[in-house]
């Protein structure tokens, strides 16, 4: 459960990146970084439900 906080604050840091970034450089990363992250959030809380 902690990583799952851990990967929501990278994704709130990705969303700023995309919407207040002057780098397309950056803002291609951090799209990148919101997918997959939120990929293996939707991974952990499978793992979690599957461990009940």
């Amino acid at each position: 459960e902690a990583m799952i906080d851990h990967h929501t604050g990278a994704i709130q840091m990705a969303q700023t990146e995309q919407q207040d970034g002057a780098s397309a450089d950056a803002i291609a990363l951090a799209e990148e970084i919101e997918r997959a992250q939120t990929e293996e959030i939707d991974r952990m809380r499978e793992l979690l439900a599957d461990a009940e």
